[in-house]
């Protein structure tokens, strides 16, 4: 599960648990069941850790992931900020110049959102600040460009 959907959430492991073993509802010990094996496996070296993220240790590339036809879009808080910031970026790339407005419905169109609530968008104007920040995003609100 951390090797295809990671780095994953560890509310999706919770979710992903409960459906493998038809359990209707998670409770305590189900969750905790599921941290202590993700938790074992960042011990063993196997897997790493970010905050709630787990993740193979040394994945080679990380991509950022649209929904699958058919399936429902991930919350903004299930989708690690490396992966956001990875989407924004490659969007930034793709069309140059776009307003910082365009650029975050462009990002909630790559992850399925089809609403742009307050919560992913003041999650994803941060991501776009945290960009400018490392140097990867440069221009104001009104034209933002990727740095390459």
């Amino acid at each position: 599960m951390i090797e295809t959907e990671g780095p994953v959430h560890e509310d999706l492991l919770v979710q992903r648990a409960r459906e493998a073993w038809g359990v209707g509802r998670a409770g305590s010990r189900i969750r905790d069941n599921v941290r202590e094996v993700a938790l074992a496996l960042v011990r063993s070296g196997r897997a790493t850790t970010d905050g709630p993220f787990y993740d193979v240790r040394d994945r080679e590339t990380l991509r950022a992931r649209q929904p699958e036809e058919g399936t429902t879009p991930r919350k903004v808080v299930h989708i690690a900020p490396a992966e956001r910031h990875l989407a924004l970026y490659e969007l930034a790339v793709e069309c140059p110049g776009m307003t910082e407005d365009e650029l975050i419905k462009q990002a909630c169109e790559f992850f399925g959102w089809r609403r742009t609530g307050k919560d992913i968008r003041d999650r994803l104007a941060a991501d776009v600040a945290e960009l400018r920040r490392e140097g990867r995003l440069d221009g104001g609100p009104d034209r933002v460009n990727a740095v390459r």
